[in-house]
This record gives structure tokens, C-alpha cells and sequence, in this order.
């Protein structure tokens, strides 16, 4: 009971920095894991790191993304150790749900394992280091980031780049989400409402849950890894990066808390270039992007076809983040590796 208390103290002090502006009398020492190395990712992790740190906490963060210039924040760089999940050939996943996962759960264990066997690591895990009160874990699709928390014996909250992924739900909290109501990660559909929708919704969702599953116990058997031989730790918080004015209705326990947009910047200047380009749209303007994980050039060629016939189609100029010279490109469409989208939206 004592230690339930604890985590309970210790899980409403991070809810009270990240929610209020005033500086905490306590200062809690913090482990952070961040395993994937995706920028988009990073941004949000590194925001609610930021507001911790701003609020006299001490950050201890594994992160590809080394930016250590204020105090109390400390970095681990494993930039050298993670593969880059940015600019992604999409041909090596697009063809069906099963790839797809299959490609996930290996990456994320292989992450995962990078992490926990850095000399660093070790060293926290071995109490060779001061002690944390807390870890705070990116949570995507595995839950293996809570290997640290359940070794050090403290609670673990996760921070959820992205909505909810649906059929890990029962992994991560221990239930279920109802498939009548809540639409699969990889449905096509925001919110099922026919009969059929809502029974092809509850077969992916039990699919794609056996596939998880599957593809995980293969991985024990054949990459076994030290997370593999405990039962880890439940998170005691969750944020997501989600706002219920952008996200489909849907249940949540009360254990998770939308903070989508805590990232977002004050806007900068546009560049000239782009904002000449879109005063010169009399439409309007579309922005057309994948993210910073998939590369758009490495679409199969039948696929940037009728993408692009489509797109000449439609009257509204578009901004279409794509990598390098686009062949053939439409005369309504501007190109560029990355936009500004802060600026931009």
C-alpha cells in the first residue's frame, strides 16, 4: 500500500509541473527513454522534458537527439546506436498490415535492447548511479521502454507521440477498446458505423493484436533480450500527443491525459518563396506530407502516378513534401524536403 502511495505522490508532482506554471518545492531526478529516432517523435518528448526541467526537476534522457544547453538536463547521445527512422523507404513496408507490424515490433525490441545494454544504462540499472524517483518512457507500439522502471522499482509514465495505438491497448493498460466505437490504428476508417465497418474494425483489431503478439514471441525465442524474462511495470500515467477537438470520440481511463500541441512554437516568417507561392492561390492551398518518417519519393512509381494525376486535377495549389526532383511534377504542386508547417497552419 506504502508503495502504490508513493507512485501516486510521485505521478501527480509530474502531472502538476507539466499543468501548472509555478515552480514545485521538491525536485524529482528523472530517467528518460526515447527510442526512436524520429523527429516528430523527439518533439514532443522533448517539450514535456523542457517543462520538467523549467520547473527545477533533473532530466537524465537516452535520446538520439542531443540538445543539452540548459541545467539540470543531462543527455546520453545514442545518435550512433538507433537506425534513423526518417525518410523511411515506404516499398519495404507498404504492401500489407503484416510487414508492416512485423517491421515495428523488430525495430522497436532492437532499440530497446540498444538502450538498456549502453554502459550508462547498465549503470543505472546496477545502482551505480543516484537514484531516480520516476522514468518517463516514449511509448509506441511496445512496451519494452518500461524495462527501467521495473528494474529500479519506481513508476514509469509514458508519453504517446501519437493517437492511441489501439491494438496494444490491452498491453499497455489493460483493456480492451471497444471496436463498435474506437476504429483500429490501421482501419480506413476515422469511426466505424455500419454493421460492416464496425465487424471489419473487430477483425483487424483481433488481427493485428495476434500479430503483435505473434511477431513478439518469435522475437523471445529467437533474439531473446533481458526485458524478456520480467513481467514490466504498468505506466501510471499516460500523455498523448491528441486533443479531443482534432481526435474521433472515444473512452479514455482516467489515467491518460491529452496534451496534443504542449510541441507547438510561436510562428516565424514564412519564406518568401512559399509565401508568394500561396498568395498566388486564389483556391487555396494544400498541404500534402507523410511526415518526417516516410519518404515520398520512395512511393512505387504506379502509386507518384496517379497521386500526381489526381493532384493536377484539383484547383488548390499544393505544398507537397517530397524528396529531391519530382519528374513530371504538376504545375499547381511546389516541392521542398521539409515545409515550415507552424508557419504554414
Amino acid at each position: 500500500m506504502a508503495s502504490r502511495f508513493c507512485a501516486l505522490l510521485i505521478t501527480f508532482g509530474v502531472y502538476h509541473a507539466l499543468s501548472s506554471p509555478q515552480p514545485m518545492a521538491g525536485a524529482a531526478n528523472i530517467l528518460a527513454v526515447h527510442t526512436i529516432a524520429g523527429k516528430s517523435h523527439w518533439n514532443m518528448m522533448r517539450t514535456v522534458l523542457q517543462v520538467l526541467t523549467d520547473r527545477g526537476h533533473s532530466v537524465t534522457v537516452f535520446t538520439p537527439f542531443a540538445d543539452n544547453d540548459r541545467d539540470g538536463y543531462t543527455v546520453v547521445d545514442v545518435s550512433g546506436d538507433l537506425e534513423s527512422r526518417v525518410d523511411l523507404n515506404v516499398s519495404r513496408i507498404i504492401t500489407s498490415a503484416r510487414p508492416l507490424i512485423a517491421y515495428i515490433v523488430n525495430a522497436l525490441r532492437v532499440n530497446c535492447g540498444t538502450i538498456f545494454e549502453h554502459p550508462r544504462m547498465q549503470e543505472i540499472l546496477e545502482g551505480r548511479s543516484r537514484p531516480f524517483d520516476v522514468v518517463i518512457a516514449e511509448a509506441f507500439w511496445s512496451d519494452c521502454v518500461s524495462y527501467a522502471a521495473t528494474v529500479l522499482r519506481v513508476p514509469v509514465i509514458y508519453v504517446v507521440p501519437s493517437p492511441i495505438v489501439t491494438h496494444v491497448e490491452r498491453s499497455f493498460f489493460g483493456h480492451v477498446p471497444n471496436p463498435a466505437a474506437v476504429s483500429n490504428l490501421l482501419s480506413r476508417r476515422g469511426v466505424p458505423k455500419t454493421f460492416g465497418e464496425r465487424f471489419t474494425n473487430t477483425l483487424r483489431m483481433i488481427s493485428s493484436s495476434w500479430l503483435v503478439w505473434t511477431n513478439e514471441r518469435r522475437l523471445r525465442k529467437s533474439d531473446p533480450r533481458p526485458f524478456d524474462a520480467m513481467d514490466r511495470v504498468r505506466p501510471s500515467l499516460t500523455f498523448t500527443n491528441t486533443h479531443f477537438i482534432t481526435e474521433p470520440s472515444r473512452p479514455l481511463t482516467p489515467d491518460i491525459v491529452q496534451i496534443g500541441g504542449i510541441h507547438l512554437t510561436p510562428p516565424g516568417p514564412i519564406p518568401k518563396d512559399i509565401l508568394e507561392f500561396i498568395d498566388d492561390a486564389p483556391n487555396g492551398v494544400i498541404y500534402f506530407t507523410f511526415g518526417t518518417v516516410v519518404s515520398m519519393a520512395s512511393l512505387p512509381e504506379n502509386v507518384l502516378k496517379v497521386l500526381k494525376e489526381a493532384i493536377a486535377q484539383v484547383p488548390q495549389k499544393v505544398l507537397w513534401k517530397y524528396e529531391g526532383e519530382m519528374a513530371e511534377k504538376p504545375k499547381n504542386v511546389m516541392t521542398r524536403k521539409w515545409f515550415p508547417q507552424r508557419d504554414i497552419l
